[in-house]
């Protein structure tokens, strides 16, 4: 059910914004308001000062659960340098839990339960991963599953800024 929900959503919402105003390499990454599970919440112009991994995702989504190990890692292994944000789309926040304490995995999770944030990036297939830099620019869109290399490539970009 949740699938075809997803998919009714990208049909019909996502195209009315794909020209996004503004949303490209090279510009200001949209402030918007994450929530993280239990009700907290914060603003990305919050994480300014260190380069942010934006990730969109879903428990539901075979080449996201594949991905999400690397991106844990990413988090575990640069998290005094760099910032993950792993943005759910839409899942409960025990369908989550559930989900990553099954994965063994540790990840800063947001949840985007009605897809403002997902809107507000153009989010049209998952997982998508947009690069910021220190100062808010956005420095790479990725729509689909990164490899190391490719994301170890972008990241030594995203450093160099």
């Amino acid at each position: 059910m949740k699938r075809i929900a997803f998919a009714l959503f990208l049909a019909v919402l996502i195209p009315a914004c794909a020209e996004g105003p503004g949303l490209a390499v090279g510009k200001r990454a949209p402030d918007v308001t994450l929530s993280a599970p239990g009700g907290l919440s914060a603003k990305l112009s919050d994480y300014r000062g260190k380069p942010v991994v934006l990730h969109f995702w879903a428990t539901w989504c075979g080449p996201c659960i594949r991905e999400l190990p690397l991106i844990a890692e990413l988090d575990t292994r640069n998290s005094a340098d760099l910032t993950v944000l792993a943005v759910n789309c839409a899942e409960t926040d025990q369908e989550v839990a559930s989900f990553l304490a099954g994965m063994k995995l540790n990840l800063n999770v947001m949840m985007d339960r009605d897809f403002l944030v997902s809107r507000t990036y153009n989010v049209d297939a998952i997982p998508q991963t947009y690069l910021i830099d220190s100062e808010g620019i956005i420095r790479s869109i990725r729509v689909g599953a990164y490899t190391p290399q490719e994301l170890n490539r972008d990241l030594a970009a995203l450093f160099a800024y």
